[in-house]
């Protein structure tokens, strides 16, 4: 498995000698050197959904979608403990994942700036961060791409879209973007990132407010895609 996250601080290996790392999928105690939160194992078993970028009819305003994995199998999880608990390796981890994905495409598109989906600040300044924008801020890093995360705005709080069914995650995201800087976007080639998509809703209300300002291309990469 190729490497490309930095190694682990002298503090980080210190608590890991403590709290020994473990695979983020079957929780096999891995290598306290590990630059990802995998054993070997299960790298190799990873539900990838080696589609490419491609179009979907439920999120129409977006040019091409990326999904590195299906979400099950012990990703579904994982993503689960990087939303609700502060957790920045696993953020780099996934980041590192969505990264070699993307790089095994044979002509990948040319991207001026990485977007993250927003999140509302009263529910960011709650949990603390917003774990979309720090897998963005890591595959910036990885995939030598500025990411800007002060251009999209979550204007209105909204309910989770996984207690909804396709008719009310709808309506539940009417109007809940906007963008701050509309200049930052005018003929930008712009890839949306998110962590997990099941009807696209959120992406395509995203790329929607920016196709309104943008002159180029709006694609979006996921770490995992839940198709029911």
């Amino acid at each position: 498995m190729e490497k490309s996250i930095d190694t682990p601080g002298f503090a980080e290996k210190l608590i890991r000698l403590i709290y020994p790392a473990k695979c983020m999928v079957c929780d096999e105690i891995i290598n306290e050197d590990s630059e990802v939160y995998l054993c070997e194992t299960c790298y190799r078993l990873l539900p990838r959904c080696g589609r490419g970028f491609f179009k979907t009819p439920n999120i129409p305003y977006v040019d091409g979608l990326f999904a590195a994995f299906y979400y099950e199998h012990g990703i579904d999880e994982a993503i689960q403990t990087m939303k609700f608990k502060y957790h920045p390796r696993l953020s780099a981890t996934f980041a590192f994942l969505l990264a070699e994905e993307l790089m095994k495409e044979a002509i990948l598109p040319d991207i001026d700036i990485i977007l993250p989906v927003p999140m509302h600040s009263s529910k960011k300044r709650q949990r603390g961060y917003n774990q979309t924008e720090l897998l963005a801020k890591e595959l910036s890093k990885l995939l030598n791409i500025p990411m800007d995360n002060n251009i999209l705005k979550k204007l209105r709080k909204t309910r989770p879209q996984s207690l909804l069914k396709r008719e009310e995650r709808l309506k539940n995201m009417d109007d809940a973007f906007g963008i701050a800087n509309k200049d930052a976007v005018k003929s930008k080639n712009i890839l949306l990132i998110d962590d997990v998509t099941t009807t696209g809703t959120t992406l395509n209300q995203c790329a929607k407010i920016l196709n309104n300002h943008c002159s180029g291309r709006i694609y979006a990469a996921v770490i995992a895609i839940a198709e029911k």
